[in-house]
Formats: structure tokens, sequence, C-alpha cells
């Protein structure tokens, strides 16, 4: 991260009383010191160290933001609920809602060590054993999660499953509209074809709804054939009640390029030697939870649009900074790849 752009974030935050929130939620030892691990155009998380005690606090983005989005306060009740359950998470210790002191709502957390996988050169020591362990496990993660009763850790409540696909249509079109954008006269049309085409059925879990390699800390023994796991799932400011296929077919965008058409530099891991491919994935899951995936191509048609429509509202939220290290090009490149390959698969079948 850019020297000044940590030196801005940094310059949000009321240490002292940032350090007094801590203390009532969480011991401290001695004197505080604050770092920036993260920030930008996503939501901005910082190091809280203080002796042998390591924190993390996270806040969204600077600037608007879409309703609903980068929303902390949910974040941080679901990972509270989900403390020693199946799916692994940081701890957490306390939310606050005041904004003079961060400038936003924020939440506390446990430092968690691992890596996060976003690019081939991450994976570069992983044994092709490692890999295909890895695979196995990002799926069985996510099968686990979806067996969560949300009722019984208090997430009953945390969202209308009925009809949540084509609410989540409707909604989508609503922000492009309102929000800035390129001519991109796709969006409406694949947003008509997918309204008229929803699954009927009533499956509906706890979702996550950005799961992918770079939202888990993963942990990775000698590349001699130590094993490897998934030591946190993060960033669960989406997560709902809703259909479950929905976070597979995510899933399934982010791990591999398909027709040809990269949308995102993570796409590369899978041809490490070992690791699955995305129709492995899918059958994995399938066998795991018995849901069929008769209607896959439609989730992943969905999850591609829904994509495009994301990252061409953070082009229209890029400034001049940005636009002189190429991301919008990149970014605008890879919204027209998103909506071809959704168009492709509301024409023909998804692979199996």
């Amino acid at each position: 991260m850019p020297r000044r752009v940590s030196a801005d974030l940094l310059a949000l935050v009321d240490r002292d009383r940032l350090a007094g929130f801590v203390r009532e939620h969480a011991p401290l030892d001695g004197t505080v010191e604050l770092d920036v691990l993260s920030g930008g155009h996503s939501n901005i998380t910082y190091l809280l160290r203080s002796g042998r005690h390591h924190y993390v606090v996270r806040r969204r983005p600077i600037g608007a933001v879409p309703a609903g989005a980068h929303d902390m306060a949910r974040e941080h009740r679901v990972l509270a609920a989900l403390q020693g359950g199946p799916v692994p998470v940081p701890a957490v210790f306390g939310f606050c809602d005041d904004e003079t002191v961060l400038g936003a709502p924020f939440y506390v957390m446990s430092r968690v060590h691992g890596d996060v996988l976003h690019r081939r050169d991450d994976v570069s020591t992983l044994s092709p054993d490692q890999a295909g362990d890895l695979s196995r496990t990002v799926v069985d993660v996510l099968d686990r999660l979806h067996r969560v009763d949300a009722d019984a850790v208090g997430l009953g409540d945390l969202g209308r499953p009925q009809g949540f696909v084509a609410r989540r249509i409707g909604r989508w079109l609503d922000q492009w509209r309102r929000g800035p954008h390129r001519e991109q006269p796709l969006v409406g049309r694949l947003g008509a074809q997918l309204a008229a085409a929803v699954p009927a059925h009533a499956d509906a879990t706890l979702i996550h709804g950005d799961y992918r390699l770079g939202n888990l800390l993963v942990t990775a023994g000698d590349p001699a054939g130590g094993p490897v796991g998934v030591a946190a799932v993060l960033d669960w400011e989406m997560s709902t009640l809703g259909d479950p296929l929905t976070d597979l077919a995510h899933l399934l965008v982010y791990w591999e390029p398909t027709r040809g058409r990269q949308t995102h530099e993570s796409q590369a891991i899978a041809a490490h030697p070992g690791f699955l491919t995305g129709s492995e994935l899918a059958e994995r899951y399938a066998a795991a939870s018995g849901r069929g995936l008769d209607d896959l191509g439609f989730y992943l048609a969905f999850e591609h649009w829904r994509a495009a429509i994301i990252k061409e509202s953070i082009v229209g939220r890029l400034g001049p900074d940005d636009a002189g290290a190429g991301a919008p090009d990149q970014l605008g490149e890879s919204v027209g790849r998103h909506l071809e390959e959704a168009a492709d698969l509301l024409r023909t079948p998804a692979p199996r």
C-alpha cells in the first residue's frame, strides 16, 4: 500500500479512544501501535498491537457506499454467532457505532495467522497433494457453512430466504440504474433473462455472499507435504439467509477462467498442479450436500452478471490516482468479460 494512502487512513483514527474501546472488550499490554493492513475501495482493516496482544480493527471504505454494503454491524453479528462452530472464524471483541472514533462504525476481532491467496505466485510452494487437499477443504468448509442451523445460532432473522434470488436480481438492477456507469446494454437484457429463469425451489441456508479463495486465510505446512487448511473465513458483510448455490457459483466464478475469459487474477491459481477443476469442485459439493446441480448454469450466469455490476460501480468511483495505476481499464475490461460469460451461460448448459 502506498505510504501516503496508509498515512491518510491512520489519520482517520482517534487512537486514544480506539484504545479505550478495545480495553473495554479485550486485554491490552502497555503501548498501543497501529498499522494499516488493507484499505482503498475495499473495507479498511488496521492491525492493533499491544505487547503480546494483536487485534484487527475493521471499518467500511472511505466515501459513499451502496445501501446495505460494507455493513460492519451485520458482519460482527454473524461472526459472533459462529464462534466455536464448524466454520472457522476469528474471535470478535465488540462492535462500535460511534463514528467519531474511526470515522465509521467498526468492530474488533482476533488476528488469525494465515495467507490470503490472490494470485498464482501465492501458491508456488504448494505441492500437488497440498493443492488438492486445499481444494477439497475449501468445498468442505462451504458445505459445513450451509449446514449451520441459523435459528440455533441466533441468525434465523438475518434475511428473507423466500424469493431470495428474484429479489436480488431486482435489487441489483435498481442499484445499476441509480449508480454511475458506462453504457452496458447487456446488463438490462441479462437481468430480464435471469428474472424469467429463476429456478423454482425453496432450499435456503446461511450463506456467505462472497465465498472465494481471496476471503479465506489459508495455512500450509512445508512444501514437502505438510497439511494445509482454512484457518478462517473472512468478509461476512454480505452474509444472509438465501440460496446456497449462489455461494457455490460465486466460488466457481473466481476459481478458474471459462471459455478463455479471465475476469480476475485469482483464476490463475487453479492452473497450479494439483488444484481441482471447477467441475470437480462442483461435483464434490453436490456429493457432500446432496444438492442437484441441474440449474448451475443459471447460478453461474447470475454471479457473473452480479460481478459485472459490482465492478462497474467501482470503476465509477475510481479517482485520478487509481486511473494512473490502470485500474479502471482493467476493471472495465473485466466487466465486459463477465457480461459475455453470463450471456453464453444463459444460452448454453453449464459445463458438467
